[in-house]
């Protein structure tokens, strides 16, 4: 059944794959785009929804994070990489089941309230699949693997992953949710089930994300086995036995680098892995405010792309970001690079809009269907107002979205066709958000009450 079409209007169209159009409008059909246009005086019969001093783009695809940790925000702070991560662990401790699906949740309000439209989510408990569902966007759910310890053998391993991964798949099927796999890092997972995994997801073909190279600790295991990570492994009687390689180098042997594969931050990396990347079509999430905010450097984007390597946005998770704000991400990216690398960086507003657009869609396999306002495209978009103090008045909305724009300057956000949030409301939703928010309040009453325990609070 043909449904009407509804034109949305706004100062500005950003279609990505050409030129800003001024007084324009997006024609919408079905759940696609028909046409994107300057505006016209005819209706034809659709409803029109115009948002005035505003721009409209195509939705912002968000390449990694992890919705269910979004209860954990501001509980592990101001610490370097490795005592990050521990502590974060054992912060995970204090969750039950339904506080990942409420944390993940929220995590995708707030997405949906940000302009997200696709969220690459790498996730353990399997609550992201939930969040995504119930708030109706777009999305991949990676299922993580970890297996340091040498009980977990590749059998076992296979076995509880094969288990969550029929469960996403029943709880997803029919939706606009896909399925993919992730192993955690090469220091989180032990060789031989790094090997079984790989022959698993290539005989299934399930996209692969793997975390890389994000920190110097795990440089220093995998290539010399040394640093704060073989210390802990061998405090706690875990054997490891390092393969004396970079971690990208490792994984090329292992077979991983392809264009099914997303890894995900890549720090500390260089021009030959920049050309690897290319050579492969392997794509990276850069992740600009994790990677600065927990110590671990800036990663060279520039010379990622100027190798051509498919590299899209992510923003990593709130407990090492704080927020799922694509524009901060955008800024970020541009800024650093520029601070970092100086003119050399030949980094762009236009070009972090694009990475966090169709850099996004085509690091995730999905530019045919998403990333830019063209016609016969999925109708994935958000509106964003250009009338706040921060943003008025502006001359060149590429600018104005990446160095002026914040996530709450948006108004509305469309996934295939359908409204998952306009000005604080979430039509799709199946609860008040009230209700959510009470049972997230408890959560966090309890993780403070852990912290002071802990003497960290």
């Amino acid at each position: 059944m043909e449904c009407p079409a509804v034109i949305l209007r706004a100062e500005w169209v950003l279609p990505v794959a050409r030129e800003p159009i001024e007084q324009g409008e997006v024609v919408v059909q079905n759940g696609v785009i028909v046409d994107v246009r300057r505006r016209s005086g005819t209706r034809g019969g659709a409803d029109v929804l115009d948002f005035g001093e505003a721009v409209i783009l195509p939705g912002l695809v968000n390449v990694h994070t992890h919705l269910e940790l979004t209860a954990l925000r501001g509980a592990v702070e101001d610490l370097p990489f490795f005592e990050w991560i521990r502590r974060l662990v054992e912060m995970k401790d204090v969750l039950a089941e339904q506080d990942w699906r409420d944390s993940a949740l929220w995590g995708a309000l707030e997405a949906a309230a940000s302009g997200i439209t696709t969220v690459a989510d790498t996730t353990d408990s399997g609550a992201s699949a939930y969040a995504l569902l119930q708030t109706g966007l777009r999305g991949r759910v990676y299922q993580e693997v970890f297996a340091v310890q040498p009980e977990q053998s590749p059998t076992k391993t296979l076995g509880k992953l094969e288990d969550k991964l029929q469960w996403l798949h029943r709880a997803t099927r029919g939706s606009l949710v896909e399925i993919g796999v992730a192993p955690h890092t090469l220091y989180t997972v032990r060789p031989a089930v790094m090997t079984a995994l790989r022959e698993y997801t290539r005989e299934k073909g399930y996209p692969v994300c793997i975390h890389v190279a994000e920190s110097a600790d795990e440089i220093a295991l995998l290539q010399e086995g040394k640093g704060k990570f073989a210390q802990m492994y061998a405090e706690r009687g875990i054997p490891w036995e390092t393969q004396g390689k970079h971690p990208v180098d490792i994984l090329q042997e292992q077979g991983w680098l392809d264009a099914n594969t997303l890894l995900v931050h890549a720090v500390h990396t260089d021009s030959r892995h920049a050309e690897l990347f290319a050579s492969t079509g392997t794509a990276i999430a850069h992740c600009p405010q994790s990677n600065a905010k927990l110590y671990n450097g800036v990663a060279p984007l520039s010379e990622w792309l100027a190798q051509e390597v498919k590299v899209g946005l992510g923003t990593d998770s709130v407990v090492s970001n704080n927020t799922l704000d694509m524009f901060a991400e955008m800024r970020s990216a541009v800024l650093l690079q520029r601070a970092t690398r100086g003119v050399d960086s030949c980094m762009t507003a236009r070009k972090a809009i694009e990475m966090a657009t169709t850099g996004g869609a085509h690091a995730l396999g999905m530019a045919e269907r998403i990333g830019t306002l063209e016609p016969g495209k999925q109708a994935d978009l958000c509106v964003l107002s250009l009338n706040g103090a921060h943003s008025f008045p502006t001359c060149d909305p590429v600018t104005a979205l990446v160095f002026s724009a914040h996530a709450s300057d948006v108004l509305m956000t469309m996934v295939a066709g359908k409204i998952v949030y306009r000005q604080g409301e979430y039509p799709l939703l199946r609860e008040p958000v009230q209700n959510l928010r009470e049972r997230l309040r408890r959560t966090m009453r309890r993780i403070r009450e852990t912290l002071r325990h802990n003497g960290t609070g």
